[in-house]
Formats: structure tokens, C-alpha cells, sequence
């Protein structure tokens, strides 16, 4: 399924949500993004890329992993 959504861009994007179905059952929902602009995949954050970002300076250490 596709849809058209407005975000709030000053804060972290989700990856993930999770819903009810007509069970009543959880489910989880995976999202994908297109179109987005400049995104930090380190704090989620639109309007810079990981290079300047701040959470990734004030880490002791960068282990690598991106979600």
C-alpha cells in the first residue's frame, strides 16, 4: 500500500508502528521513505547528513550501525 503523509521533519522519523487489526491482533508497520531530502540516518533527522551531525560527535564511539 502507498500513502501521502505529512511529517513533522523536526523530529526522528519512524521505522517502524505498530497497530491493531480487526483481530485485535498487534501487527507491525514497515516504512518506506522516497523523496526525502538531506536525512542523518544516525538521529533520524532531516536537514543534515551524518557528517554534521551532533549525536554522532557526542558519542564516545561510533560502532557503525544505521538504521
Amino acid at each position: 500500500m502507498r500513502v501521502r503523509v505529512k511529517v513533522h521533519v523536526s523530529q526522528p522519523i519512524k521505522k517502524d508502528y505498530k497497530v491493531k487489526n480487526k483481530e485485535g491482533a498487534w501487527c507491525t508497520v514497515n516504512f518506506k521513505y522516497e523523496k526525502l531530502g538531506v536525512f542523518c540516518f544516525v538521529c533520524g533527522i532531516m536537514g543534515h547528513a551524518e557528517n554534521r551531525c551532533e549525536v554522532r560527535y557526542s558519542m564516545e564511539q561510533d560502532d557503525g550501525r544505521r538504521e
